[in-house]
């Protein structure tokens, strides 16, 4: 694939905002979580900034919040995520970052997670595919996970992350021309 088929594109939700922790819940988006391990408890708890973990919030709980916005970079096995909103983390790439969460990641990460667009049944779409400004999609990683929803014990969050198929969320895809 060449750079002529990457594109720029926002992800949001019907009924919740999509983003950085801190985009959604303000800097620091602090958490303190318990570290378990074949039911084990293997440490005091600890707090930890997850400004830099991607995440969701209900439309209701949030005011006015910017979109994702990414490019969609493509590889011979998915897509490469790079943010594009201003700030911080402005270009960096989106990448398994603690557990199963993805976060902002350097760009010179090794092996940065790939995604793979799928359509409502259950295709696998390349931006030639997206005939919409708006269309919605799952996200896969190049390892068969797709991305939704996950709660961390102790942390007031939702985050994305690689999860079953049956947890997979539907994002709308919308694609941003000339930017």
């Amino acid at each position: 694939m060449d750079s002529e088929h990457s594109f720029h594109a926002t992800l949001n939700m019907f009924d919740a905002h999509v983003n950085l922790l801190e985009t959604l819940h303000g800097k620091p988006a602090m958490a303190t979580v318990s570290s378990f391990s074949g039911g084990f408890f293997t440490g005091k708890p600890q707090t930890h900034d997850h400004s830099h973990l991607l995440g969701m919030r209900a439309e209701a709980q949030a005011v006015d919040c910017i979109p994702l916005m990414l490019h969609f970079q493509p590889t011979p096995n998915g897509y490469i995520l790079t943010l594009k909103n201003p700030g911080e983390y402005y270009n960096k790439l989106i990448s398994k970052s603690w557990l199963e969460v993805l976060g902002a990641q350097n760009s010179n990460t090794v092996n940065p997670t790939r995604f793979i667009l799928i359509d409502h049944q259950q295709n696998i779409i390349t931006r030639k595919n997206i005939n919409t400004q708006h269309t919605p999609i799952s996200l896969m990683t190049a390892t068969n996970k797709y991305v939704g929803g996950l709660r961390m014990r102790g942390s007031p969050y939702i985050y994305l992350a690689e999860t079953e198929e049956k947890s997979k969320i539907t994002f709308i895809l919308s694609l941003r021309e000339g930017v």
